[in-house]
């Protein structure tokens, strides 16, 4: 269930979605429930809130207000002088004073950082204290005020010559910071309020606390409809669209604008189906007439629900109508409609089209109750945090439910869909095909190997691609991280991979994980392929690529460059090899990428329309080179359940800090697409809701049959980021 794009500002949608917020009553969880979210609610699934936690419990922080911590926000000097200051329970206050702190909230902790001696300004008498504290500037803060000896050492690449290098020997040596990955320390990156618990927690010794998660939601509280979609017919064939739907649970009442493309269609009397769910298709005119039987418009019943169709056209009923009970009536812009209603059972629902000929003719919309004829009640909220409103983003809590635990007992972020199946509230991202295709639902820990590295890499960017292989017999899975919102991807050359088997039981045959290498970025489209110039990235990427050539980010440049973004691994490595992917040609293209480099240094990226009017769409190419995929033991660096580092290159104790779980079931051997007379096969989302991926091969003698029309993925305008 997916979110990512523009929300559009709809008055008459803000004022019923106000009156909801007034007229509903919320049900309150208790407060053990609320506790389990941890002591802030904006952090919940964060690799850091362990330590957030630490922190916390030590009275170092009281977090940003209202019960937030703010844990992507960059720390300021002042604020690092607070953190310090109770973290060491400095209390003397009369020595240097800075010319630029009066009146300051800080002032006083900034005074007691430098009667210690931890701190001499920025310089000419002054503290800077609303500037961000860098990577650099935060380790002589920690090495002073934990009196570590400077080090020596030339642990990192980027900080060589730096005033600041031994004082980042120091914590790193203290086991304090491992850098930034890739052997890089990335001096000049802001510190963030998540990243500085983190430090403080290991430099202060302080335990983890991990807040027990709170969990999903029983099916109970799940909204009545789950996914939605009509049939659209295109020249070449048919496929499954969502442009246009809407769905609103408990929300038919007046002010509800139930076709909001247009504004004309606001509710002004609901009746007695006041509180009930709105879903709404599209009124686009090649779906009149084209599907007359019970076929045109679908959606799926959560549980058995009572549903309504508010019949705007013309009499008499069309033939897929004329068996239901005709019930009240509502008024819309000024008219009065009948509605006719029928119970259905859990599970799916079709209905017919309005099965107009040449005369335009104004669509229905469906009103959905419980069984009984109630509308469903308000999902509860915990006290105190936000309430979550259907179709607008959701608040952080809503999407911290969304965990697992990880072979290292930590909590992780893991799928979820693109909006919330209880409160339908847009999460803003999509992290690609359900896990519930997979029997058993076995969920991932997305920022597990990141954590050792140790690198953040952002939730959203996390997309899963599940298939089955071609004998039926195994669901194949892979999950990259392929963000493509910011710029840090262009530096960033290894990023987090999932390799994943499973039988048709789903027993796991095969689990290995590792920061897989993409190389070199490059420029894509129009820009012609060259080596992108970045000035950041603290290595240079001419360098790398006179030492990589067969693994390749291409990167749009320029804003009316190519629609998609193509990373590229073609070629076995030692690393892959140690971890069963004996041949794993593999490329991942991602069209309409949120952004694009504004120029070839691509140290600036510019937004992309985030209306993205063709949707959302990944494609997993299969790269066939070498004719097929060869996954199993054969190679491995062991059978079984061994752990290794983040890269795969060897193998490591399970109690080794930098150890990641591998697992190869003994003697297990897996080739697929191995009859492949194509020069790749692709495979493509064939559903907006699942992302249900279908392989087709194309190129060369093997040129089977052209893709399939891929859905439009932007449900409801939910899809904002990527």
């Amino acid at each position: 269930m997916p979110h990512m794009t523009r929300l559009r500002e709809r008055t008459s949608g803000l004022t019923v979605l106000l009156a909801l917020t007034m007229a509903l009553s919320v049900v309150a969880l208790s407060d053990s429930t609320a506790e389990a979210f941890g002591s802030f609610w904006d952090d919940d699934g964060s690799p850091h809130e362990s330590n957030i936690e630490a922190i916390a419990a030590a009275s170092i922080t009281n977090g940003c207000g209202n019960g937030a911590y703010c844990p992507d926000a960059p720390v300021t000097r002042a604020q690092m002088a607070s953190f310090l200051v109770r973290a060491l329970g400095l209390t003397a206050a009369d020595g240097t004073t800075f010319s630029d702190v009066s009146g300051h909230p800080h002032q006083n902790d900034i005074q007691k950082l430098g009667t210690a001696g931890i701190t001499n300004g920025c310089g000419n008498g002054a503290f800077c204290p609303d500037a961000a504290v860098s990577r650099a500037e935060m380790a002589t803060f920690l090495a002073r005020a934990l009196e570590l000896t400077p080090g020596s050492a030339n642990t990192f690449s980027d900080d060589d010559g730096m005033a600041h290098e031994s004082n980042i020997e120091a914590i790193a040596a203290a086991g304090i910071t491992n850098g930034c990955g890739n052997g890089l320390y990335c001096p000049w990156g802001a510190v963030t309020r998540a990243q500085m618990a983190s430090f403080l927690a290991r430099g202060m010794g302080l335990e983890p606390i991990s807040p027990v998660p709170v969990g999903f939601p029983t099916t109970g509280d799940d909204a009545l409809v789950s996914r939605y979609h009509v049939l659209d017919r295109r020249d070449d064939g048919v496929r499954i669209s969502v442009n246009d739907m809407r769905y609103w649970p408990r929300s038919f009442l007046p002010g509800l604008d139930v076709e909001p493309d247009d504004g004309t269609d606001v509710v002004d009397s609901a009746g007695t189906y006041a509180g009930w769910d709105a879903l709404s298709p599209s009124t686009d005119w090649k779906y009149k007439n084209l599907y007359p039987d019970n076929v045109w418009m679908n959606f799926e019943l959560t549980r058995p629900a009572r549903v309504g169709v508010v019949w705007r056209g013309d009499l008499p009923l069309p033939g897929w109508l004329t068996s239901w009970e005709q019930g009240g009536s509502v008024g819309i812009d000024g008219k009065f409609y009948p509605v006719y209603e029928k119970s259905f059972p859990a599970g799916p629902v079709a209905l017919g089209s309005v099965e107009a000929t040449d005369k335009w003719r104004q669509m229905y919309v469906v009103v959905l109750a419980e069984a009984d004829g109630s509308p469903s009640p308000q999902p509860p909220v915990p006290t105190g945090y936000p309430i979550p409103l259907p179709n607008q983003p959701c608040p952080d809590w809503v999407h911290g439910r969304f965990t697992t635990t990880g072979p290292d007992g930590q909590t992780y972020n893991t799928w979820h869909p693109q909006i919330d199946p209880v409160y339908w509230c847009s999460f803003g991202h999509e992290h690609g095909s359900d896990p519930a295709r997979i029997p058993g639902t076995p969920l991932v820990p997305y920022g597990y190997v990141a954590a050792h590295v140790p690198q953040d890499e952002p939730d959203v960017g996390f997309k899963e691609f599940i298939f089955d292989d071609e004998s039926g017999q195994y669901w194949v899975r892979f999950i990259v991280h392929s963000g493509t919102a910011s710029q840090r991807r262009v530096c960033a050359r290894h990023h987090t991979l999932y390799v994943q088997v499973y039988d048709n039981a789903g027993n796991e045959k095969m689990a290995v994980n590792f920061k897989a290498d993409y190389g070199v970025a490059k420029a894509t489209g129009d820009a012609g392929g060259g080596v992108l110039q970045p000035t950041v990235c603290g290595y240079s990427m001419q360098t790398l690529s006179e030492q990589v050539s067969d693994r390749k980010r291409s990167i749009n440049v320029g804003a009316d460059s190519n629609n998609y973004e193509r990373w590229d691994s073609r070629s076995d490595t030692q690393q892959t090899r140690n971890l069963g992917l004996a041949q794993f040609d593999h490329s991942f293209d991602i069209r309409n990428p949120m952004s694009h480099c504004v120029d070839l240094t691509c140290d600036a990226v510019g937004v992309r329309d985030p209306e993205r009017e063709n949707g959302t769409r990944r494609t997993l190419g299969m790269a066939t080179w070498k004719s097929n995929f060869l996954f199993g033991a054969g190679t491995a660096l062991a059978e079984g359940e061994f752990y290794t580092d983040v890269y795969g290159s060897y193998i490591l104790p399970s109690s080794d800090p930098g150890a990641v779980r591998q697992y190869i079931e003994p003697g297990f051997s897996l080739g697929f697409f191995k009859n492949a007379a194509a020069n790749r096969i692709e495979c493509v989302a064939r559903d907006p809701w699942i992302f249900d991926y279908t392989c087709h091969q194309i190129g060369g003698a093997g040129n089977l049959d052209h893709l399939p029309h891929v859905p439009n993925m932007n449900i409801e305008e939910s899809l904002r980021t990527n």
